[in-house]
């Protein structure tokens, strides 16, 4: 059957629902297209899920920091239960999701999506063609192509195992490695991380990832750095990873070498869009081709491959749509790693801002006995904070506590808004709370 919209979303994630949404309230007749459940990654397999289990995980550190100081012993976790609990989370946000589209006018085709002409989308007997289409089918996990990768299973899987394995292995040292590795360490497995240098999580301050690390090993996750894995082989239902001068057994490996966007089945070339490695190639406006835009992780644009970024690009897919706006400028974006204790930053970093010591003035600060921290017996706390010499504004922060990703928000707000230490002494905030350290954050010269 052949249709006609004003717009076509391809996808039912955070981008796409909402470009949806926005454009369906402005009258427009939209459809949306989707191949998997409709809700998409983060919503049903990746971060909200994800940081329930990590709730857990908070809970019984915190209790085992607090043992011996009015705790008895450290918390349990029933990974049965803890699992089911996580599923109250995604099991009718299809369903709910679906509805609300119907409820609000949007027509939802579920198939695969894939260019017939640069204004036509095929999904199964249908033809689906408007003015213009937006892209937004998002990224999937990446296996690492060795022998034996059929044996690896992804952070999809992870979400949805009923049962905890014993001994797992996490190939790759990205933000999902890490905090996967704390929450299976948390719940009892035997975990370890495989990285093939020795420098994970590269987008946060290295000081603060040794920290990390050096935590977790306490907790009894192994980490093999410089390692490659090159084989995989199953041996009486477990796993024998291998490598050079390397091998380990494990009930389960995981892949998390990072994400591959969903291009494949699109049939991009019969619209004249571009791909490169990190997605669909777009100019300032997210634009892949006229009437074309792709936003989210699916996109090669100037965004991280964030929830909240998926969020931003749509709307300013939308306002382009509209008239509204005519190029995309992204603010600072902050990101966290929810790992135990946590990694958050957000702007100018400070390995950076050292080499450029005219400009930037770097305040290191050790909270560990600040009471923010010693309230909860947190033994990893730390700060830095890049200054403008200029102007005294914050230009950046990287930060590693169990509290980094709440104080990371705040900071997002005074860079907005160009604040300076002498402009936040102004504000009073409730105390004790970690928004009340701000002011000493900028002015401590406590050095690390």
């Amino acid at each position: 059957m052949d249709l006609q919209f004003d717009c076509i979303v391809v996808g039912s994630g955070v981008s796409g629902t909402q470009a949806a949404f926005s454009l369906r309230e402005t009258g427009k007749s939209v459809a949306i297209v989707e191949e998997r459940e409709i809700g998409g990654t983060c919503v049903l397999r990746g971060c909200d899920p994800k940081k329930v289990l990590a709730g857990a995980m908070e809970a019984q550190q915190l209790t085992k920091r607090f043992v011996h100081k009015g705790i008895e012993q450290t918390a349990k976790i029933d990974w049965e239960k803890l699992m089911a609990f996580k599923e109250t989370f995604v099991e009718n946000v299809p369903h709910d999701r679906e509805q609300q589209f119907a409820q609000a006018g949007i027509e939802v085709f579920k198939g695969t999506a894939s260019f017939s002409a640069s204004d036509t989308l095929c999904v199964g007997n249908d033809r689906l063609s408007a003015e213009y289409i937006i892209l937004a089918t998002g990224a999937r996990p990446a296996l690492l192509a060795i022998e034996g990768k059929e044996f690896f299973r992804t952070s999809d899987d992870f979400l949805e195992m009923s049962h905890l394995p014993k001994r797992i292995a996490f190939v790759g040292g990205g933000y999902i490695a890490f905090e996967f590795a704390a929450i299976a360490n948390a719940a009892g497995s035997d975990v370890a991380i495989i990285h093939h240098n020795d420098q994970p999580l590269k987008n946060f301050d290295p000081d603060h990832v040794a920290l990390l690390i050096e935590k977790l090993q306490e907790e009894g996750v192994r980490f093999y750095f410089d390692t490659n894995v090159t084989k995989i082989s199953q041996v009486k239902g477990n796993y024998q990873l291998q490598g050079k001068d390397f091998s380990l057994e494990v009930d389960q490996v995981f892949s998390t070498i990072g994400r591959t966007p969903n291009v494949e089945k699109l049939h991009l070339e019969k619209a004249n869009i571009q791909v490169g490695k990190k997605g669909i190639q777009v100019n300032e406006n997210l634009l892949a081709a006229p009437g074309i835009y792709a936003c989210g992780d699916v996109a090669d644009s100037e965004g991280a491959p964030l929830t909240p970024v998926d969020s931003f690009e749509a709307a300013q897919v939308v306002n382009h749509i509209l008239g509204v706006s005519n190029q995309t400028t992204y603010p600072d974006i902050p990101s966290a790693v929810f790992s135990s204790p946590k990694l958050a930053r957000i702007g100018v970093r400070a390995i950076e801002a050292k080499k450029e010591p005219d400009k930037f003035h770097v305040n290191e600060v050790d909270m560990r006995s600040w009471y923010t921290y010693r309230r909860t017996n947190e033994q990893v706390a730390f700060a830095k904070i890049v200054t403008e010499r200029a102007t005294g504004q914050v230009a950046g922060v990287e930060l590693i506590s169990e509290e980094a990703d709440i104080l990371i928000n705040y900071f997002v707000l005074l860079i907005a808004g160009k604040w300076t230490a002498e402009q936040l002494q102004s504000f009073i905030f409730a105390y004790p709370s970690p928004a009340a350290d701000l002011t000493s954050l900028l002015t401590k010269m406590s050095m690390l």
